[in-house]
Protein backbone atom coordinates (compact mmCIF):
# COMPACT_ATOMS: atom_id res chain seq x y z
CA UNK A 1 0.00 0.00 0.00
CA UNK A 2 2.87 2.28 -0.11
CA UNK A 3 2.02 3.31 -3.57
CA UNK A 4 -0.90 4.73 -2.56
CA UNK A 5 -1.60 8.30 -0.97
CA UNK A 6 -4.15 8.21 2.08
CA UNK A 7 -6.85 10.36 1.59
CA UNK A 8 -8.12 11.48 5.15
CA UNK A 9 -8.42 15.66 4.81
CA UNK A 10 -11.44 17.37 5.50
CA UNK A 11 -11.58 19.15 1.91
CA UNK A 12 -13.22 15.02 0.98
CA UNK A 13 -15.29 14.45 3.61
CA UNK A 14 -17.08 17.80 3.22
CA UNK A 15 -16.91 17.13 -0.21
CA UNK A 16 -18.84 13.68 -0.29
CA UNK A 17 -21.48 14.91 2.23
CA UNK A 18 -22.05 17.98 -0.44
CA UNK A 19 -21.88 14.78 -2.87
CA UNK A 20 -24.56 13.15 -0.97
CA UNK A 21 -27.22 16.05 -0.71
CA UNK A 22 -26.97 16.93 -4.10
CA UNK A 23 -27.62 13.21 -5.35
CA UNK A 24 -31.05 13.20 -3.08
CA UNK A 25 -31.59 16.80 -4.23
CA UNK A 26 -31.43 14.99 -7.83
CA UNK A 27 -34.81 12.76 -6.75
CA UNK A 28 -37.63 14.05 -7.64
CA UNK A 29 -39.48 15.65 -3.97
CA UNK A 30 -43.23 14.11 -4.39
CA UNK A 31 -46.24 15.79 -3.70
CA UNK A 32 -44.19 19.12 -3.74
CA UNK A 33 -44.11 20.14 -7.57
CA UNK A 34 -47.04 21.46 -9.10
CA UNK A 35 -48.34 19.33 -11.94
CA UNK A 36 -50.60 19.95 -14.90
CA UNK A 37 -52.15 16.32 -15.57
CA UNK A 38 -51.86 12.76 -14.87
CA UNK A 39 -52.59 10.38 -17.37
CA UNK A 40 -53.32 6.42 -17.11
CA UNK A 41 -52.23 3.68 -19.07
CA UNK A 42 -53.75 0.29 -19.25
CA UNK A 43 -52.22 -2.77 -21.50
CA UNK A 44 -55.97 -3.99 -21.08
CA UNK A 45 -57.64 -1.32 -22.17
CA UNK A 46 -60.52 -1.16 -24.60
CA UNK A 47 -62.78 1.20 -25.92
CA UNK A 48 -62.76 4.87 -25.21
CA UNK A 49 -59.26 6.21 -23.96
CA UNK A 50 -58.79 9.63 -23.29
CA UNK A 51 -56.03 8.81 -20.30
CA UNK A 52 -58.37 8.55 -17.26
CA UNK A 53 -58.41 6.56 -14.30
CA UNK A 54 -61.67 4.92 -16.12
CA UNK A 55 -60.53 5.14 -19.38
CA UNK A 56 -56.83 4.51 -20.09
CA UNK A 57 -54.27 4.70 -22.83
CA UNK A 58 -53.51 0.67 -24.23
CA UNK A 59 -50.47 2.42 -25.01
CA UNK A 60 -48.20 4.80 -23.42
CA UNK A 61 -46.84 6.13 -26.11
CA UNK A 62 -50.31 7.27 -26.61
CA UNK A 63 -50.57 9.13 -23.42
CA UNK A 64 -46.83 10.74 -24.40
CA UNK A 65 -48.41 12.24 -27.36
CA UNK A 66 -51.49 13.99 -25.52
CA UNK A 67 -49.12 14.82 -22.39
CA UNK A 68 -48.98 18.41 -21.65
CA UNK A 69 -44.70 19.19 -20.41
CA UNK A 70 -44.61 18.48 -16.74
CA UNK A 71 -47.14 15.60 -17.07
CA UNK A 72 -47.30 12.17 -14.66
CA UNK A 73 -48.51 9.11 -16.59
CA UNK A 74 -49.15 6.22 -14.59
CA UNK A 75 -48.61 3.15 -15.63
CA UNK A 76 -50.40 0.03 -14.58
CA UNK A 77 -48.79 -3.89 -14.74
CA UNK A 78 -48.18 -5.17 -18.33
CA UNK A 79 -46.13 -5.71 -21.24
CA UNK A 80 -46.12 -2.85 -23.74
CA UNK A 81 -44.64 -3.21 -26.86
CA UNK A 82 -43.34 0.09 -27.92
CA UNK A 83 -40.33 2.59 -28.26
CA UNK A 84 -40.68 5.66 -26.96
CA UNK A 85 -39.53 8.71 -26.54
CA UNK A 86 -39.80 10.73 -23.03
CA UNK A 87 -40.66 14.52 -23.90
CA UNK A 88 -39.03 17.74 -22.19
CA UNK A 89 -41.00 16.87 -18.21
CA UNK A 90 -42.71 14.05 -18.47
CA UNK A 91 -42.36 11.94 -15.50
CA UNK A 92 -42.96 8.34 -16.28
CA UNK A 93 -44.47 5.98 -13.29
CA UNK A 94 -44.42 1.84 -13.36
CA UNK A 95 -46.57 -0.26 -10.95
CA UNK A 96 -43.48 -2.31 -10.40
CA UNK A 97 -40.26 -3.00 -12.29
CA UNK A 98 -40.85 -6.97 -12.12
CA UNK A 99 -44.15 -6.83 -14.08
CA UNK A 100 -44.60 -2.72 -15.87
CA UNK A 101 -42.46 -4.03 -18.82
CA UNK A 102 -41.36 -1.97 -21.85
CA UNK A 103 -40.21 -4.44 -24.79
CA UNK A 104 -38.76 -2.50 -27.96
CA UNK A 105 -40.75 -3.20 -31.18
CA UNK A 106 -37.84 -1.75 -32.88
CA UNK A 107 -34.69 -3.16 -31.71
CA UNK A 108 -32.27 -1.14 -33.76
CA UNK A 109 -33.63 2.17 -31.75
CA UNK A 110 -33.68 2.90 -27.92
CA UNK A 111 -36.06 0.96 -26.42
CA UNK A 112 -36.59 4.56 -24.03
CA UNK A 113 -35.06 7.61 -25.04
CA UNK A 114 -35.27 10.67 -22.17
CA UNK A 115 -35.22 14.59 -23.28
CA UNK A 116 -34.90 16.94 -20.69
CA UNK A 117 -36.26 17.28 -16.93
CA UNK A 118 -37.74 13.67 -17.72
CA UNK A 119 -38.23 10.88 -15.44
CA UNK A 120 -38.72 6.88 -15.37
CA UNK A 121 -39.22 4.95 -11.99
CA UNK A 122 -40.29 1.05 -12.02
CA UNK A 123 -40.18 -0.48 -14.97
CA UNK A 124 -37.93 -3.22 -16.87
CA UNK A 125 -36.99 -2.34 -20.27
CA UNK A 126 -35.53 -4.17 -22.33
CA UNK A 127 -34.81 -5.52 -26.12
CA UNK A 128 -33.61 -2.43 -28.03
CA UNK A 129 -30.56 -1.27 -29.51
CA UNK A 130 -29.69 0.59 -26.04
CA UNK A 131 -32.14 -0.05 -23.22
CA UNK A 132 -32.12 3.52 -22.49
CA UNK A 133 -30.45 6.80 -24.32
CA UNK A 134 -30.19 10.26 -22.68
CA UNK A 135 -29.67 13.15 -25.21
CA UNK A 136 -26.99 15.23 -24.60
CA UNK A 137 -27.54 17.91 -21.98
CA UNK A 138 -30.79 16.03 -20.50
CA UNK A 139 -31.35 15.95 -16.94
CA UNK A 140 -33.18 13.14 -16.32
CA UNK A 141 -33.78 10.48 -13.39
CA UNK A 142 -33.81 6.66 -13.59
CA UNK A 143 -34.91 5.23 -10.59
CA UNK A 144 -36.03 1.76 -8.99
CA UNK A 145 -35.68 0.03 -12.74
CA UNK A 146 -34.33 -3.42 -14.47
CA UNK A 147 -32.74 -2.12 -17.92
CA UNK A 148 -31.74 -5.57 -19.24
CA UNK A 149 -30.96 -7.76 -22.50
CA UNK A 150 -30.59 -4.91 -24.89
CA UNK A 151 -28.31 -5.36 -27.99
CA UNK A 152 -26.40 -2.47 -27.32
CA UNK A 153 -25.26 -0.42 -23.82
CA UNK A 154 -27.93 -0.81 -21.16
CA UNK A 155 -27.74 3.21 -20.61
CA UNK A 156 -26.07 5.57 -23.15
CA UNK A 157 -25.61 8.91 -21.80
CA UNK A 158 -24.52 11.50 -24.70
CA UNK A 159 -21.76 13.71 -23.95
CA UNK A 160 -22.44 17.28 -22.98
CA UNK A 161 -21.83 19.27 -20.33
CA UNK A 162 -20.95 18.85 -16.54
CA UNK A 163 -23.56 21.63 -15.41
CA UNK A 164 -25.85 20.32 -12.60
CA UNK A 165 -28.53 21.49 -14.11
CA UNK A 166 -27.70 18.65 -16.70
CA UNK A 167 -27.48 15.92 -14.00
CA UNK A 168 -28.16 12.24 -14.82
CA UNK A 169 -29.22 10.75 -11.39
CA UNK A 170 -29.75 6.52 -11.56
CA UNK A 171 -30.80 4.66 -8.51
CA UNK A 172 -31.77 1.33 -6.81
CA UNK A 173 -31.79 0.36 -10.51
CA UNK A 174 -30.60 -3.60 -11.76
CA UNK A 175 -28.68 -3.22 -15.05
CA UNK A 176 -27.85 -6.24 -16.23
CA UNK A 177 -27.23 -9.21 -19.40
CA UNK A 178 -26.76 -6.25 -22.09
CA UNK A 179 -24.53 -6.83 -25.03
CA UNK A 180 -22.46 -4.30 -24.35
CA UNK A 181 -21.93 -1.90 -21.38
CA UNK A 182 -23.98 -1.78 -18.72
CA UNK A 183 -23.51 2.30 -18.63
CA UNK A 184 -21.67 4.24 -21.52
CA UNK A 185 -21.13 7.79 -20.88
CA UNK A 186 -19.73 8.89 -24.15
CA UNK A 187 -18.29 12.79 -22.92
CA UNK A 188 -18.46 15.34 -20.33
CA UNK A 189 -21.61 14.87 -18.01
CA UNK A 190 -22.35 14.84 -14.37
CA UNK A 191 -23.30 11.50 -13.44
CA UNK A 192 -24.78 10.47 -9.82
CA UNK A 193 -25.02 6.58 -9.76
CA UNK A 194 -26.32 5.31 -6.48
CA UNK A 195 -27.51 1.78 -4.68
CA UNK A 196 -27.66 0.27 -8.28
CA UNK A 197 -26.43 -3.66 -9.53
CA UNK A 198 -24.36 -3.52 -12.85
CA UNK A 199 -24.06 -7.58 -13.39
CA UNK A 200 -23.53 -10.03 -16.29
CA UNK A 201 -23.12 -7.44 -19.05
CA UNK A 202 -20.88 -8.54 -22.07
CA UNK A 203 -18.45 -5.29 -22.01
CA UNK A 204 -17.84 -3.31 -18.71
CA UNK A 205 -19.81 -2.89 -16.28
CA UNK A 206 -19.85 0.95 -16.59
CA UNK A 207 -17.51 2.97 -18.85
CA UNK A 208 -17.23 6.99 -18.22
CA UNK A 209 -15.09 8.48 -20.68
CA UNK A 210 -12.93 11.43 -20.07
CA UNK A 211 -14.64 14.49 -18.23
CA UNK A 212 -16.86 13.01 -16.44
CA UNK A 213 -18.17 14.44 -12.89
CA UNK A 214 -19.88 11.91 -10.45
CA UNK A 215 -20.46 10.66 -7.29
CA UNK A 216 -20.77 6.91 -7.45
CA UNK A 217 -22.01 4.79 -4.23
CA UNK A 218 -23.33 1.58 -2.85
CA UNK A 219 -23.01 0.39 -6.18
CA UNK A 220 -22.17 -3.63 -6.96
CA UNK A 221 -20.48 -4.44 -10.51
CA UNK A 222 -20.21 -8.04 -10.64
CA UNK A 223 -19.67 -10.53 -13.90
CA UNK A 224 -19.17 -8.00 -16.08
CA UNK A 225 -17.47 -9.29 -18.81
CA UNK A 226 -15.07 -6.43 -19.16
CA UNK A 227 -13.90 -4.37 -16.33
CA UNK A 228 -16.07 -3.12 -13.23
CA UNK A 229 -15.83 0.31 -13.75
CA UNK A 230 -13.79 1.84 -16.75
CA UNK A 231 -12.45 5.84 -16.14
CA UNK A 232 -10.85 8.06 -18.64
CA UNK A 233 -8.73 10.27 -15.70
CA UNK A 234 -8.22 13.59 -17.74
CA UNK A 235 -10.72 16.29 -16.97
CA UNK A 236 -12.74 14.12 -15.02
CA UNK A 237 -13.93 14.56 -10.96
CA UNK A 238 -15.11 10.96 -9.72
CA UNK A 239 -15.83 10.11 -5.91
CA UNK A 240 -16.60 6.60 -5.00
CA UNK A 241 -17.44 5.70 -1.72
CA UNK A 242 -18.87 1.83 -0.76
CA UNK A 243 -18.58 0.13 -4.04
CA UNK A 244 -18.09 -3.50 -4.47
CA UNK A 245 -16.16 -4.86 -7.65
CA UNK A 246 -15.77 -8.47 -7.68
CA UNK A 247 -15.22 -11.49 -10.67
CA UNK A 248 -15.13 -9.18 -13.43
CA UNK A 249 -13.85 -10.36 -15.97
CA UNK A 250 -10.67 -8.10 -16.15
CA UNK A 251 -10.46 -5.38 -13.61
CA UNK A 252 -12.80 -3.82 -10.83
CA UNK A 253 -11.84 -0.86 -11.92
CA UNK A 254 -9.64 0.19 -14.92
CA UNK A 255 -8.45 4.07 -14.91
CA UNK A 256 -6.38 5.55 -17.67
CA UNK A 257 -4.80 8.91 -17.88
CA UNK A 258 -3.26 10.89 -20.62
CA UNK A 259 -1.43 13.03 -18.35
CA UNK A 260 -4.14 15.74 -18.23
CA UNK A 261 -5.67 16.85 -14.86
CA UNK A 262 -8.36 14.90 -13.36
CA UNK A 263 -9.32 13.36 -10.13
CA UNK A 264 -10.53 10.34 -8.53
CA UNK A 265 -11.34 9.02 -5.07
CA UNK A 266 -12.08 5.50 -3.85
CA UNK A 267 -13.37 4.62 -0.32
CA UNK A 268 -14.49 1.83 1.36
CA UNK A 269 -14.48 -0.13 -1.40
CA UNK A 270 -14.10 -3.83 -1.67
CA UNK A 271 -11.83 -6.05 -4.76
CA UNK A 272 -12.90 -9.40 -4.88
CA UNK A 273 -11.92 -12.30 -7.97
CA UNK A 274 -11.70 -9.95 -10.16
CA UNK A 275 -9.93 -11.85 -13.18
CA UNK A 276 -7.31 -9.14 -13.92
CA UNK A 277 -6.23 -6.55 -11.44
CA UNK A 278 -8.24 -4.80 -8.54
CA UNK A 279 -6.79 -1.38 -9.89
CA UNK A 280 -5.40 -1.32 -13.35
CA UNK A 281 -3.39 2.24 -13.26
CA UNK A 282 -3.22 2.93 -17.48
CA UNK A 283 -0.74 5.43 -19.37
CA UNK A 284 -2.30 6.71 -22.57
CA UNK A 285 -0.20 8.96 -24.85
CA UNK A 286 3.78 9.42 -25.77
CA UNK A 287 4.58 11.41 -22.35
CA UNK A 288 5.65 9.36 -19.15
CA UNK A 289 3.25 10.49 -16.48
CA UNK A 290 4.98 10.37 -12.51
CA UNK A 291 4.08 8.47 -10.26
CA UNK A 292 3.58 11.48 -8.00
CA UNK A 293 1.13 12.40 -10.61
CA UNK A 294 0.06 9.31 -10.11
CA UNK A 295 -0.80 9.11 -6.38
CA UNK A 296 -1.68 13.16 -6.24
CA UNK A 297 -4.80 12.26 -9.33
CA UNK A 298 -5.56 8.69 -7.75
CA UNK A 299 -6.41 8.24 -4.34
CA UNK A 300 -7.65 5.62 -2.11
CA UNK A 301 -8.49 5.68 1.46
CA UNK A 302 -6.95 2.76 4.24
CA UNK A 303 -10.96 0.99 4.27
CA UNK A 304 -10.30 -0.43 0.68
CA UNK A 305 -10.44 -4.29 0.69
CA UNK A 306 -8.59 -6.68 -1.63
CA UNK A 307 -8.49 -10.20 -1.95
CA UNK A 308 -8.27 -12.97 -4.78
CA UNK A 309 -7.72 -10.61 -7.41
CA UNK A 310 -5.56 -12.37 -10.97
CA UNK A 311 -2.72 -10.44 -11.39
CA UNK A 312 -3.03 -8.54 -7.94
CA UNK A 313 -4.40 -5.70 -6.17
CA UNK A 314 -3.19 -2.55 -7.65
CA UNK A 315 -1.41 -2.77 -10.92
CA UNK A 316 2.26 -0.71 -11.62
CA UNK A 317 1.81 1.76 -13.98
CA UNK A 318 1.24 0.18 -17.23
CA UNK A 319 1.70 1.22 -20.72
CA UNK A 320 -1.53 1.33 -23.22
CA UNK A 321 -2.06 2.01 -26.78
Amino acid sequence: MSILRIARDKKFKMYALTAILVAFIAVPSFGLASRHENLYVNAKASGMEDGSREHPYAKIGSAIDKADSNAEIHVSKGEYEENITLKKGIKLFGEDADSTIITAKKDKWATVYMKDDSEIDDFSIKGGHEGIFIESHAQANIISCSVRYNDGDGISIEGGDTKKANQVYIGKTEIRNNDRAGVFVSGPRRVVLMDSEILDNKTDGVDFARGVVSYFAGNSMKNNGGSGLVVTLDGSDIWTKNNSFRDNSREGIEVSSFGGAGRMNVAKAKFVGNHNYGVARLQKGGTAISIATWNKNLTFDNKAYFATNGLGNISNILRAN
